[in-house]
């Protein structure tokens, strides 16, 4: 599996966004294949703030309006920032993936920007940064919709879910073309 979801739960939408969680998952393009083990980090609100990274009240009033199984991510056992970004290294481990976030200005510049600041390597290359809403905004991908599993917000399920509906969208736009031109060559 070449390709990795990434999703973050925070308490701001800019780079320097204070991290409650980081949930992601390996999976396959040209499959359905999905690592079911996937990384999840619910993160320290007090690690985030001693290292300055922001909350917004837009963003708290935001959580105070979800249910209470989303905002279950206040209540979990946590780890630090530091923490967190090291596992996900360890855990994304050697070779070239993919690496796909919900907007290419959301997931993976927040934690880009606090590996920078924390001084923990950043674990993809730059020019593979995917965006999953460029994705889904294909034409004929509007129109590809799956059932959400487990729980919205929850930063694993939705990076679970993400990946699905972009294998979805490659299996319906993509694979009859590369059949096509696999049958020509």
């Amino acid at each position: 599996m070449k390709h990795i979801m990434i999703d973050c739960e925070t308490l701001a939408t800019t780079a320097d966004a204070c991290i409650m969680s980081i949930g992601a998952v390996k999976f396959d393009l040209d499959s359905d294949a999905l690592d079911d083990a996937g990384f999840y980090a619910s993160v320290s609100i007090d690690s985030n703030l001693e290292s300055k990274r922001r909350v917004s009240e837009d963003t708290l009033i935001w959580w105070m309006k979800q249910g209470s199984v989303a905002q279950g991510v206040f209540h979990e056992s946590k780890q630090t920032l530091r923490t967190a970004l090291e596992s996900l290294n360890e855990w994304v481990g050697e070779g070239e993936y993919s690496v796909w976030s919900n907007g290419a200005d959301f997931d993976l510049p927040m934690i880009a920007h606090a590996c920078t600041q924390l001084g923990v390597d950043i674990p993809w290359i730059y020019w593979n940064s995917r965006c999953f809403r460029t994705y889904k905004h294909l034409p004929g991908a509007k129109a590809i919709k799956l059932p959400f599993a487990g729980t919205k917000h929850n930063a694993l399920f939705d990076a679970v879910h993400q990946a699905r509906i972009v294998q979805a969208i490659h299996a319906t736009l993509f694979a009859p073309v590369n059949a096509k031109a696999k049958v020509k060559a």
